[in-house]
């Protein structure tokens, strides 16, 4: 009796899938970070409201022991010289702290 011999040939290259980048993994990855982007940004103006008190207190009471949430709020405080961005985040403050 005589065992067959299997032999395993290596795939073409032509027809092994490649694993490399292709525009639909390139636009769902850039569709995620935008979303994810959008909402980082959005929580982080929303936040301002429950920390209004803290931000008041660093930079206008204790600037030296709430340093952090000056630096933290500042991008938002230099956005708020715009007028519409301003009456956005002072109506969605005074709501907050009622």
């Amino acid at each position: 009796m005589s065992r067959a011999q299997v032999t395993s040939e290596p795939i073409p290259a032509s027809t092994a899938s490649k694993p490399g980048l292709t525009w639909l993994k390139v636009r769902r990855f850039l569709l995620r970070r935008l979303v994810s982007t959008i909402l980082l940004l959005t929580l982080y103006v929303l936040s301002i409201g429950p920390m209004w008190w803290v931000w008041y207190s660093g930079m206008y009471v204790e600037t030296e022991t709430n340093y952090w949430v000056i630096a933290i709020y500042e991008p938002l405080r230099q956005a708020c010289r715009i007028e519409w961005v301003n009456s956005l985040v002072t109506s969605y403050i005074e709501w907050w702290n009622l």
